[in-house]
């Protein structure tokens, strides 16, 4: 980052922090005024949450404060585990928090100080004993607990306000708050812990937790990288929340790309709500869903020999001798893309009896896309519809079997329909790294996916001893039918732009290089993936600040030729100075993680088995070869097949992660979290031609048909990544909130995933070097401040180092098919086919045992983002009674909530409640405010006249397809 950019990012900063917010630290000399005599004498509130040991919210738990004299104030947690208690007059007090089945909870001399809100959690043990414990003033605290780690990220209430509300794009953003910590695979999102599916609306979502205890034997994944999402319980009264979101061009500034060409109009509408209340004294519901319709635009910005600039429709190979109707041109083409996407999410909580608690939720979400597939170097009419139905149905079963004992079952039910149709049947056209053309090369696609998930989870609360087992099966069956490739390809080497490009003028003299046809045999596809996972863990606690979690994980899978992977995992938390409340805590910790083999990977082995789909494969086709005559494409090879399989010695892929940090406690006002960490990756999955390797059982021929690329799934790669992760959090009273995390990133690895070739098919420790995940510093930082006159203001930063990418020679070096592997050695004095770049000066036909340049010697350019969310609240109605801003409001006797949480957030979505019956909030959110031009990683390809350039937006969390900054209008009504 420049420093004129570094600079207007401080001073802004500094501006809010001093101007509008004022210093929490004591002395500053940015200190706000005291407040008003009144406001100082004020009663002081007191709010918390109740759970069990496990972190299941209790509703009906009793909560009483005694003062030394005078009358106790009780209150009861609602739905949700929450409580609030208004108005406490200041002064030394005894809490008492009791439930039926549980041990009574105590603290005593609880301080209450006025004008300081005060956070009073309790966890209630399921032993029949008292506990006495510290409770923290407002703000966030460290424990030696193995879910308390300071270095999760945990954002609920108006924290959540910083996030997107757009599902797709909160998606992004939950995957990339998940970090490179996640190893080569990235992050897993849980929905109340299921896997996989889509993300409920934010109106639905309680409150997100990323990177808690991260080496639990609970979980098959990377700890760090796990992404938590949890849903809103129903609640006692009623409440409702409806918003509406615009966007339109004339808000945003345009794609930097288009230059003087004219932009598309296009808008974005987005509206969502919930509702939440009570069925009956034993039950209540809660619902959310959305609506959004996006007119949006995609780029073309290749080169493509066109009849004009604006020209879509290239002119057919071989025109060169027509330069008076067709010339060269490279111009950024706008292109269509509308989208429109519908979920809803009812829920239902119900007490079957005190010890028996059920919640049953379901979501149903439609997603209509049309011109997908185009934009970068893809023209229109590659275009195809995409239609997306998921149903998800869910029920979790929560039993107090004993006073000492829970269990908790869980069930899922997934159906996922996706319909793709080609806009255009005509032959694919490919030029890489320039423009392809004619139809879609994937042609129709119908799919169909059930999934089913059973979990079934016992806690066990022992003196000193937290135990924890039991298992989880998924199974997912998928039924698929296409046509890929029927409509054929032709294949160009390059499109040359000058005389002094890297490559022969192919595209312009008409000289195919490869004919791929492939005759659908069979279209139909079905197959299942079954894992099994078990596994026991115990949290025990030898002395009050020290806590040593140890457990064991079993896995295994189907398609796999081991079906035994035993993951060992031990951590611990030792709390230093006071034995009580510890202000600093040492972290560390070591466990195995097993990665599951793909469904995708075992589909597409059923389809190109050599009888399903039968490929026709030409290279160097002889001279007439063209889109409007592919019979004249005969040549060198012909009715060779292209098949995929898994290799017979496929291992399952396990990653060995250790990690060593501190949690320190910040005052009263927040926590640090510093951490290292190592991750060691063995049998990674990587792909290879056999017909070039040695490989076991190499497959020549099917029916009679040879085999040209006998390409086989293996897990032969390793990976070893180091990094360093700096995590602080902040609550100042109820008005301040900030979370962040930095991340000092190192990966190396020889294998970008199973579909990743390597270089030299005999050597794959070749391509040992810079990971293509190996971004070396990310930052992100979000929270929300509560200004005076209910004015709400939540950034969210986002920031990270350019991305690797690859440099290749952009042909089939190895004669594998693959031209995105193959990359040049560096030249010398005496090469021939030399190529000087601002990376080094390459040669582009090595011999083959010639040592490649370094993998993913590439950088891409570096991104900033800062997102800012504004609103203005105002009341009206009646006064609520015993009104918390950013807490539940109820009665007494609250519905089941079920669940696990903290405090569960604001019933109205998490904006500042006014204290009145009714909420009227209107603001705006700017997603990258300052304009901040992030592209995409330049193209790699020598052979591409594109070779070295951005030729996209950024897209994900960065910017859009359409523009750099976007201004979004929001209005939301809530009661």
């Amino acid at each position: 980052m420049s420093f004129p950019v570094a600079l207007r990012y401080g001073l802004f900063a500094l501006v809010v922090g001093s101007s509008l917010l004022g210093s929490p630290f004591p002395g500053s000399p940015f200190l706000v005024s005291p407040a008003p005599a009144s406001a100082q004498q004020s009663g002081t509130t007191v709010h918390g949450t109740v759970a069990d040991p496990t972190g299941a919210v209790i509703p009906g738990a009793t909560v009483t404060l005694t003062p030394a004299a005078g009358k106790a104030i009780v209150a009861t947690t609602q739905g949700d585990g929450t409580y609030t208690l208004p108005s406490v007059p200041p002064g030394v007090y005894s809490e008492t928090v009791t439930m039926p089945g549980f041990a009574s909870f105590v603290k005593l001399n609880l301080r209450i100080v006025a004008g300081q809100p005060l956070t009073a959690d309790a966890k209630l043990s399921i032993q029949e004993q008292s506990q006495q414990v510290n409770v923290t003033a407002e703000g966030a605290t460290i424990s030696t607990d193995p879910d308390s780690n300071a270095s999760a990220t945990v954002i609920s209430g108006k924290d959540l306000d910083a996030l997107s509300d757009d599902p797709d794009e909160l998606s992004s953003e939950l995957t990339a708050l998940a970090g490179p910590s996640a190893g080569p695979n990235g992050g897993q999102i849980y929905v109340d812990g299921f896997t996989g599916g889509q993300l409920p609306p934010k109106s639905s979502i309680r409150e997100i937790r990323i990177n808690q205890n991260p080496f639990s034997a609970q979980f098959d994944r990377l700890g760090y990288g796990r992404v938590e999402v949890f849903t809103k319980p129903g609640t006692d009264q009623y409440h409702g929340n409806f918003q509406m979101n615009g966007n339109a061009n004339f808000l945003n500034t345009s794609n930097p790309f288009l230059g003087s060409t004219p932009q598309l109009p296009y808008h974005t509408l987005f509206m969502m709500g919930s509702f939440t209340g009570p069925i009956s004294s034993k039950a209540s519901f809660s619902m959310g869903g959305s609506h959004r319709q996006i007119e949006q635009n995609t780029i073309f910005d290749g080169t493509l020999l066109a009849a004009g600039p604006s020209a879509t429709t290239p002119c057919a190979p071989g025109t060169i001798a027509a330069p008076s109707t067709c010339g060269l041109y490279s111009a950024a083409i706008p292109v269509f893309y509308p989208q429109t996407r519908t979920d809803f999410s009812p829920r239902l909580d119900l007490q079957l009896s005190d010890k028996n608690t059920l919640t049953a939720r379901y979501q149903f979400e439609t997603n209509t896309q049309i011109n997908d597939g185009t934009g970068g170097f893809d023209l229109p009419s590659t275009a195809f519809n995409l239609t997306q139905t998921e149903n998800t149905l869910q029920v979790t079963d929560n039993q107090i079997i004993s006073s000492r004992i829970i269990n908790e079952t869980r069930f899922e039910y997934q159906r996922d329909l996706s319909a793709q149709t080609p806009q255009s049947t005509a032959p694919t056209i490919i030029v890489p790294s320039s423009f392809t053309s004619g139809g879609s090369s994937t042609q129709t696609i119908n799919d169909h996916q059930d999934h089913f998930e059973v979990q079934n989870y016992t806690s066990i609360q022992l003196k000193n001893n937290f135990i924890r087992l039991g298992g989880r099966l998924r199974s997912t069956r998928d039924s698929q039918f296409t046509n890929s490739g029927s409509n054929g390809s032709f294949t160009y080497t390059c499109l040359a732009t000058s005389p002094t490009s890297n490559c022969t003028d192919a595209y312009n003299v008409g000289q195919v290089a490869i004919y791929n046809h492939t005759n659908v045999v069979n279209g139909s596809t079905q197959a299942t993936l079954t894992d099994l996972g078990v596994y026991a863990e115990d949290d025990w606690k030898p002395k009050p600040n020290l806590t040593i979690s140890y457990g064991i994980r079993y896995e295994t899978q189907n398609y796999m030729s081991d079906h035994h992977d035993f993951a060992p995992r031990l951590s611990f938390a030792w709390g230093l100075g006071k034995s009580s409340s510890p202000q600093t805590v040492l972290r560390g910790g070591f466990g195995i993680f097993y990665e599951r083999l793909n469904l995708t990977n075992v589909v597409t082995t059923r389809q190109q088995n050599g009888t399903n789909f039968l490929p026709t494969i030409v290279r160097n086709p002889s001279v007439g070869c063209s889109p409007s005559d592919p019979a004249a494409c005969t040549g060198q090879t012909q009715s060779s097949l292209q098949t995929y399989s898994l290799d017979p010695n496929l291992r399952t892929p396990y990653i060995l992660q250790s990690a060593i940090g501190v949690d320190e406690q910040l005052g009263k006002i927040g926590t640090l979290s510093i951490n290292y960490q190592n991750a060691h990756g063995v049998h990674e999955y990587n792909s290879l031609d056999c017909s070039l390797a040695a490989c076991a059982s190499p497959l020549t021929s099917v029916n009679g048909v040879p085999v040209q690329y006998d390409y086989r799934f293996q897990s032969e790669g390793v990976f070893n990544q180091n990094q360093l992760s700096i995590s602080p959090r902040i609550n100042y009273g109820r008005k301040i909130s900030l979370w962040g995390y930095y991340v000092l990133n190192f990966a190396n690895s020889d294998t970008g995933g199973s579909g990743s070739f390597p270089s030299q098919p005999n050597n794959l420790h070749g391509d040992y070097g810079r990971a293509s995940w190996d971004t070396r510093n990310r930052l992100f930082t979000g929270g929300s401040f509560t200004l005076p006159y209910l004015v709400t203001f939540s950034p969210f930063l986002v920031a990270s180092s350019g991305q690797p990418f690859n440099i290749y020679t952009g042909t089939d070096l190895n004669g594998d098919g693959i031209v995105t592997d193959d990359r040049p050695a560096y030249a010398t004095s005496a090469t021939l086919n030399s190529v000087s770049t601002k990376y080094g000066v390459f040669d582009l036909n090595p011999s083959p045992t010639a040592p490649r340049i370094p993998v993913n010697l590439g950088r891409g350019p570096a991104l900033v983002s800062f997102n800012l969310r504004v609103a203005k609240v105002f009341g009206f109605g009646g006064e609520i009674a015993g009104h918390n801003s950013g807490g539940n409001q109820g009665g007494p006797n609250g519905p089941p909530g079920g669940g696990h949480g903290r405090r569960g957030g604001d019933p109205f979505g998490g904006n500042v409640n006014s204290g009145r019956r009714y909420n009227l909030s209107i603001g705006l959110q700017a997603a990258n405010l300052f304009n901040d031009v992030d592209l995409s990683p330049p193209n790699g390809n020598l052979s591409s006249t594109e070779f070295g350039k951005s030729t996209q937006l950024a897209g994900g969390f960065y910017t859009s397809n359409s523009a750099l900054r976007r201004i979004t209008l929001q209005t939301s009504f809530t009661f």
